[in-house]
């Protein structure tokens, strides 16, 4: 057999490596995700309704957000300077003190910040992680009528409104031109 008749197995072994390593990839997003996904409650496509099989949340407008501002750093001023900021983005300030118990607090958060939501407030929760890139979702009791930002020693600022903007364009146009969950759930039931 001469060297031309036998095959490479470098090419096949790098393909192989390249693989795997994508795979691993893949599983630990799979196994790493945010909390959120695994607090929703999991139900048959089939026997759950049209509205609760929808993938997607509707965001209101950021004037219907009532949101409290909490520091959960040792910065003094942080929970003032982002509500003003948040003011300005639209949203409604309902309140800016230090993190602690009575809102759900735990102490210091080392992350960009917790956003705090009950499930009725979801959509509200989900619109200020646009304009807090890095925030954990964190679904919680609460006696309180507005989301909580809790920011942690990560945050340094909002989100530019343009960066905002284009996320919630991209958001949709994806919205858009997914098929329709009720659509898919029915016609995959229906069998």
């Amino acid at each position: 057999m001469t060297s031309s008749d036998r095959r490479r197995p470098l090419p096949a072994l790098v393909f192989l490596a390249a693989l795997t390593l994508l795979s691993g990839i893949v599983w630990y997003r799979v196994l790493h995700r945010d909390g959120s996904a695994a607090q929703t409650p999991s139900a048959s496509p089939c026997s759950a309704a049209p509205s609760a099989v929808r993938s997607s949340v509707a965001l209101p407008r950021p004037a219907a957000v009532s949101v409290i501002v909490l520091n959960s750093t040792d910065r003094n001023g942080l929970a003032a300077h982002t509500g003003k900021d948040l003011a300005r983005a639209g949203f409604t300030i309902a309140g800016e003190n230090n993190d602690d118990p009575s809102y759900g607090g735990h102490g210091s958060i080392p992350g960009v910040a917790e956003i705090r939501y009950t499930p009725q407030q979801r959509g509200a929760a989900t619109l200020l992680s646009y304009y807090l890139p890095g925030a954990k979702l964190v679904q919680a009791e609460s006696s309180h009528n507005a989301v909580i930002v809790a920011l942690g020693r990560k945050f340094t600022k909002l989100a530019p409104p343009q960066t905002v903007r284009r996320a919630l364009r991209a958001r949709a146009d994806a919205a858009r031109a997914a098929p329709s969950p009720s659509a898919s759930a029915s016609a995959s039931c229906s069998g």
